[in-house]
């Protein structure tokens, strides 16, 4: 019998819930707008375009939210809409956390405990779950 997976916990790709959400979002407009309460919002009209492709992506980020906010509570949060120049499958939606200089070590951390619990969410298919990525930048 094969096995696909690592021994190893920490390089183990957790199981994709097969379970498809039901949940339907009861505007969009109106969704759309509740995200510029927990993120500065750039470039909006291509970045709604970009989240009309899969009605499961507000409902993502919504879940991020908390989990971005228990991390980084006093940092800025952009939500923005990243064209790649050369291949438009790789056009991506991004949640940018604004980091601090003198804080830089630590937020890394921060940052890497973030991304293996984003990893580590079954609620939704790894196809939506790469349509949206989260990010720190320092300025």
């Amino acid at each position: 019998m094969q096995r696909n997976f690592s021994k190893r916990l920490e390089m183990q790709i957790p199981q994709e819930n097969t379970y498809a959400r039901l949940e339907i979002l009861p505007d969009f407009n109106k969704e759309f707008e509740k995200l510029s309460k927990d993120y500065t919002l750039r470039k909006p009209n291509e970045l709604k375009e970009y989240l009309k492709q899969d009605e499961q992506l507000i409902p993502y980020i919504n879940t991020l939210t908390p989990l971005i906010r228990e991390y980084f509570p006093e940092n800025k949060k952009y939500l923005t809409f990243c064209v790649d120049p050369e291949f438009e499958e790789l056009n991506r939606a991004k949640i940018c956390v604004i980091g601090n200089d003198s804080l830089f070590e630590e937020e890394y951390q921060q940052m890497n405990e973030l991304e293996k619990r984003i990893l580590n969410l079954t609620e939704f298919p790894v196809q939506v779950k790469s349509l949206i990525s989260v990010r720190m930048w320092w300025l």
